[in-house]
């Protein structure tokens, strides 16, 4: 047969052409923000028992088109062994097993693929002989299934509580990227945010304002730009605050230096871990003339370790 197309009008579908039509779907479970089929592992019964979704009461997932749901925990044998074994909690999809086509279990060695057999890894378990289940080394995988969506601008993105955990959407007008994490958004892209304004200086920011980016482990930031003097001229001796620039959740560990520019001079810059902008004189001056109008020059970029907690 050269084509095909199916559902065929007012005709059932096999199982195969089931799995085709919903195969852009994907593997994975649906998150509703309660950690879904998480585990417990107990060294009196050799068992791991897997949990439900705390915030909606029970676990959902989808494997290769057909759906699986438990509203109770289920409780798994892990038995002690006599050599080093692995052992992997899955969802297993069987097509011969009609009445249950995805089912949870615990499967010990290589996984088997036969008879069109499909697994979503949840968990993989490592035991070694005479140790006890909870110091078995334990490795997470639980792959999640999670909608792409597109709005406008960041003001019209859904309350995060309402779609799955790890939804991801992007606003077009701002050329954003979001993540849903529980109840918050979550920037997947670099995002602006708002630098704190500094009494008797103007910022002109060519970043327009602090630029956040995610990275591994937490987020970079950077600001670039002039400040521009816009009350009276004074001398700078030794460290001399301009102000605080950067807010609370967004400051570096420790200060950052560069060297600036007034007019044609060179003036040096840090960035402290207050936020605060501050100016010294450069090389072996004792100091240094900042007249109304100069613009100083700088550029900044440091990191922040991030946890899943955290908001910036």
């Amino acid at each position: 047969m050269a084509e095909q197309s199916f559902p065929m009008i007012e005709k059932p579908m096999t199982d195969d052409q089931w799995k085709s039509v919903t195969l852009g779907i994907g593997d994975g479970i649906l998150d509703g923000g309660g950690n879904p089929y998480k585990i417990t592992l107990s060294n009196q019964t050799d068992q791991a028992t897997i949990g439900l979704d705390s915030k909606t009461g029970y676990n959902h997932a989808i494997l290769k088109g057909f759906y699986h749901k438990m509203d109770q925990p289920i409780a798994l044998s892990v038995p002690a062994v006599t050599a080093k074994t692995d052992y992997t909690v899955a969802l297993q999809y069987d097509p011969t097993r009609q009445d249950m086509p995805v089912k949870l279990g615990v499967f010990k060695g290589n996984l088997d693929r036969s008879s069109g057999k499909e697994y979503l890894v949840l968990w993989a378990i490592v035991r070694s002989p005479n140790q006890l289940l909870s110091d078995a080394t334990l490795t997470e995988v639980r792959a999640h299934v999670t909608p792409v969506m597109q709005v406008n601008r960041f003001q019209d993105l859904p309350e995060p509580a309402t779609v799955l955990y790890g939804a991801e959407v992007h606003c077009r007008w701002e050329n954003t990227v979001w993540r849903a994490e529980g109840s918050r958004w979550r920037p997947m892209s670099e995002v602006i945010r708002s630098a704190l304004g500094m009494g008797g200086w103007e910022l002109a920011l060519s970043t327009k304002g602090i630029a956040v980016r995610p990275v591994e482990g937490g987020i970079m930031c950077r600001v670039s730009g002039t400040i521009r003097r816009t009350a009276e001229t004074y001398t700078v001796t030794g460290w001399s605050v301009c102000g605080t620039m950067i807010p609370s959740n967004l400051r570096p560990d420790a200060g950052i230096f560069t060297v600036g520019l007034t007019g044609d001079d060179p003036i040096l810059v840090t960035l402290n871990p207050s936020g605060q902008i501050a100016l010294r004189p450069a090389g072996t001056k004792t100091g240094q003339k900042v007249s109304k109008g100069d613009n100083i020059s700088f550029a900044f970029e440091w990191f922040i370790a991030t946890g899943p907690g955290d908001t910036w």
